[in-house]
């Protein structure tokens, strides 16, 4: 058993191979890490070292703490942290994807909206429209030649809420694969790194409607990320009026054109990235761009129940 607060358990995956489940956090979010090889000497060591990487990334992401790389990001608005500045970079590169759907910095927007509040409420117009005005002048220079990023001094600090939790999926895979694991899957909250599979087949992953937990459809994945965007992911109501914290960049107000996206990508950071995304843009817009991209696949659910999926998103499916 190992340290760090982990729960391990044993189920049987087939005849020939059992997976080893390990529990932990990556902030307050639940990381679930399947691991699956027959022969099960070095797998407590594997997951050590992959949970290992996931508390160095929760100090590199820790907004508080002046000692992690984005916390230092957005008190001082000079980053050198080349692993950082390349993730802001390919964040960046989806912005432009998705036409400013994605914004690195909403996250000053959320708070604003009380999402962390014991007891949250919206924003009246007057504050809204401040909030907004500093936001479209928010952005992120980059200087390749020293490796650095800058952040205007006006400028809103960056959230990396999704995007992260992703990468530490990411990053925690490559570990396990590293360390003699290949057949295993992480999950951070709704972002799943999936590596090879014990039947070779994919690991089974169910695609819900956020209303409910009927299934919209069964997915078989492998060598691949797997993240999704939902209503679900945290909401309050006030004055009979649900708030979502998926906020559309381009008027401040919750995105309420969706209700889930899921989108597959060769990586989980990439697919997390989409996900968010693509949840504030116009639904045809969203599988337009998912068709349009390389290697990537995924479902849209409107919030009318309508269910939109992306040309090959069949190489997936299963019963």
């Amino acid at each position: 058993m190992l340290a760090l607060g982990i729960f391990t358990s044993f189920t049987c995956k087939s005849r020939f191979e059992l997976i080893t489940t390990y529990e932990t956090t990556f902030f307050q979010t639940p990381v679930t890490l399947n691991l699956a090889m027959e022969n099960r000497d070095g797998l407590e060591l594997a997951a050590g070292l992959a949970i290992t990487e996931i508390r160095r990334l929760e100090q590199l992401f820790n907004p508080v703490n002046g000692v992690g790389g984005l916390a230092q990001l957005n008190e001082t608005r000079t980053s050198s942290t080349v692993e950082l500045v390349q993730l802001l970079a390919r964040a960046q590169r989806v912005a432009e994807w998705t036409g400013g759907a994605l914004n690195i910095f909403m996250g000053y927007l959320e708070l604003v909206y009380g999402f962390y509040d014991l007891i949250p409420y919206p924003p009246d117009r007057e504050e809204l429209h401040e909030v907004m005005l500093s936001l479209h002048r928010a952005s992120v220079e980059f200087m390749p030649q020293r490796s650095q990023a800058r952040l205007p001094d006006d400028a809103y600090n960056i959230s990396l809420a999704g995007i992260q939790e992703g990468y530490t999926a990411d990053q925690a895979l490559a570990y396990l694969s590293m360390s003699g694991v290949p057949n295993a899957q992480v999950q951070v909250g709704s972002q799943i790194a999936c590596g090879g599979s014990p039947t070779g087949l994919g690991w089974p992953i169910d695609v819900l409607a956020p209303d409910s937990d009927d299934r919209v459809a069964r997915l078989y994945v492998q060598y691949r990320g797997i993240a999704t965007a939902s209503v679900r992911d945290q909401a309050y109501t006030y004055r009979n009026i649900t708030y979502y914290n998926h906020l559309d960049p381009s008027t401040g107000r919750p995105a309420r054109r969706l209700s889930s996206v899921t989108v597959i990508a060769p990586s989980c950071e990439f697919a997390a990235a989409l996900a968010r995304g693509i949840f504030v843009m116009e639904p045809e817009e969203g599988l337009q761009l998912l068709n349009d991209l390389p290697q990537v696949d995924g479902v849209l659910l409107g919030a009318d129940g309508q269910v939109r999926m992306s040309d090959s998103l069949f190489i997936w499916m299963g019963g």
